[in-house]
């Protein structure tokens, strides 16, 4: 097919595709929004400017502390979503468009990326959000097929890849889903690290796949987080081992983090301080509040909960937010 009637044909099929996407914390200025408006436009010399600019180390947004990376990929999986109801014709016609871009500008490490990514995305599509016992052999087979092709174009554009951690990222992913083993997972994430210490990804994605749902377990992350706690509170505190931690208890404990972890409020609560010197923003509060009620620590909790104000954000507040919410407003103003 050739690219304007696979632009053409994509274009249709996105249009059609339009859904209201889970709320987010707040990013500014757009960034988000300025990938997914180039991507579903078929844009790509301007994905690579957007990239070029908020691809770089360090780059962060000077509200939240975000790395631009985040919300660049961040933008493109607006378009790559493997939860969007739509019929594998889109995923096929994107994996044509973006083929046909990494095929064109061979030597451009987002165009490889990209067509990686659509390859996973399908794989990841054709699978299905169901448990494993309802998806069909037929599915797991195609499911199997498309993360082979996303994990080969992958190892091909290591060497071109050499100095960008993005590459990284999607091979943690990519990997994590063919099942490689963690030792293979954590040089691929500290080659991620030394080619960008700011790409604040790496840890979550890494610490994903050491989850129990994932093969991993909890004291295996307890010292990978005491590894990255190590690694970076000379330059940030202790707010990577509070992130991690906090991940740790949305991704899989819940309201168990201190009961089944080496997780320390103490530090946790000195980690969300360390964030909040720097980038002083009502998400950051939501968080430190939601786990300060954890702990019982009902001064901290008043203080934030002070600050938050009517600003309360509630995918910040676990399972049951609103509910939660309330009850922890109720702890506070315990006497």
């Amino acid at each position: 097919m050739k690219f304007a009637n696979v632009y053409r044909a994509l274009c249709a099929v996105i249009l059609m595709a339009l859904v209201v996407m889970p709320a987010k914390a707040q990013v500014a200025p757009n960034v988000v929004d300025l990938v997914e408006t180039a991507y579903r436009a078929g844009d790509f010399a301007e994905l690579e400017r957007l990239y070029a600019i908020y691809g770089k180390p360090g780059v962060r947004s000077e509200l939240t502390g975000t790395p631009r990376l985040t919300h660049f990929w961040m933008g493109i999986g607006k378009i790559n979503n493997a939860s969007l109801r739509v019929s594998d014709e889109y995923y096929q016609q994107l994996d044509a468009l973006t083929g046909q871009w990494a095929q064109q500008h061979p030597q451009s490490v987002l165009a490889q990326l990209l067509y990686a990514s659509s390859l996973r995305t399908h794989a990841l599509a054709r699978r299905g959000e169901g448990y494993a016992n309802t998806v069909s052999s037929t599915a797991w087979a195609e499911f199997q097929q498309y993360l082979d092709l996303a994990g080969t174009q992958l190892q091909k554009t290591e060497a071109l890849a050499a100095k960008d951690s993005s590459w990284n990222r999607a091979m943690l992913v990519t990997g994590r889903y063919l099942d490689w083993d963690k030792a293979r997972l954590m040089r691929i994430f500290e080659a991620g690290i030394a080619k960008n210490p700011d790409d604040d990804d790496l840890y979550f994605f890494m610490q994903e796949a050491l989850l129990p749902k994932w093969g991993g377990d909890l004291k295996t992350i307890d010292r990978f987080i005491a590894w990255a706690d190590k690694h970076t509170r000379d330059k940030r505190g202790l707010e990577m081992y509070a992130r991690l931690y906090a991940g740790l208890s949305y991704a899989e404990l819940s309201e168990a983090l201190f009961t089944s972890t080496n997780a320390s409020w103490t530090s946790m609560k000195i980690g969300f301080e360390d964030r909040l010197k720097r980038y002083p923003h009502t998400d950051h509060r939501n968080m430190y509040a939601y786990f300060a009620c954890m702990a019982n620590d009902r001064p901290a909790l008043q203080a934030q909960l002070e600050l938050i104000g009517d600003q309360f954000n509630p995918i910040f507040w676990g399972n049951y937010p609103e509910r939660t919410f309330e009850t922890c407003k109720k702890q506070a103003q315990q006497i």
